[in-house]
């Protein structure tokens, strides 16, 4: 499931107005892993801005359930470690799954 892979996000306030958008292309990547990517990439932009909470929505469920899981200090994949610690450290971040044609 690896190929070219770029990510990018939109934050928008609670009215729905745009805070900030963003892109970034990554190379060769699987699509998982770029969403991870996306992710982590969405809140170090706004722990950058001095946001420290958001709920972040994604169309990839496997993506939710796997950063909600309580325990990934097992987890091979240093990303999701590290996107997981932020989440619980540096703020209150909440992340949801949302259909795709919703997304």
């Amino acid at each position: 499931d690896s190929g070219y892979a770029a990510i990018g996000g939109v934050v928008l306030d609670h009215d729905g107005n745009w805070i900030v958008g963003f892109t970034r292309f990554l190379g060769v990547c699987p699509s998982f892993e770029a969403e991870v990517w996306s992710i982590l990439g969405g809140i170090l932009i706004l722990l950058n801005k001095g946001y420290r909470r958001a709920i972040i929505l994604t169309d990839n469920l496997e993506v939710v359930q796997i950063l909600n899981d309580l325990d990934l200090e097992d987890s091979g994949i240093t990303m999701l470690r590290r996107t997981q610690r932020i989440m619980r450290l540096e703020g209150m971040w909440k992340i949801k799954h949302i259909p795709r044609n919703r997304n």
